[in-house]
């Protein structure tokens, strides 16, 4: 089956992820929506979401892209305290720093990692639960078909 290569970049961060270890334990999973019942939450969530494809021509028979990519990172801990949250918190730039300092899956260039969205207050209020955004931004070029 062919796959988009925006598919295979988030693959090849899932397998990035699964094969190193961080501060936490987690089995990172490539997803469209990464929406979880509560319940799951108490176990931590590291979905890799391929999001933006944005191309323009670079010559007669290639195209360049800037690929977004978002690893969401969730858990619901037991308590909502610094002790429980400071963690998770670090997990998230660990991941962003993973890739900032020298990992570039699937032969594209590094653009920028973001910490998009640090946490959700919401999610944090309302559910008491702990969602994190890194995006990565990568640069990839495309033969026409």
């Amino acid at each position: 089956m062919q796959q988009a290569q925006i598919i295979q970049l988030a693959d090849a961060i899932v397998d990035e992820l699964n094969g190193r270890e961080f501060s936490l334990s987690f089995t990172a999973e490539r997803g469209y929506l990464p929406t979880f019942e509560l319940q799951e939450l108490n176990e931590l969530k590291i979905t890799v979401v391929p999001r933006e494809d944005g191309g323009k021509l670079d010559t007669r028979s290639s195209s360049v892209h800037e690929y977004a990519i978002d690893i969401g990172v969730q858990m619901k801990p037991p308590s909502i305290d610094n002790d429980r949250l400071d963690p998770l918190t670090f997990l998230t730039q660990q991941i962003a720093d993973y890739f900032l300092f020298g990992q570039r899956p699937g032969g594209t260039t590094l653009i920028s990692p973001q910490v998009r969205l640090l946490y959700l207050q919401e999610h944090l209020h309302k559910y008491r639960q702990f969602t994190s955004v890194v995006t990565l931004t990568f640069r990839g070029w495309r033969q026409a078909s």
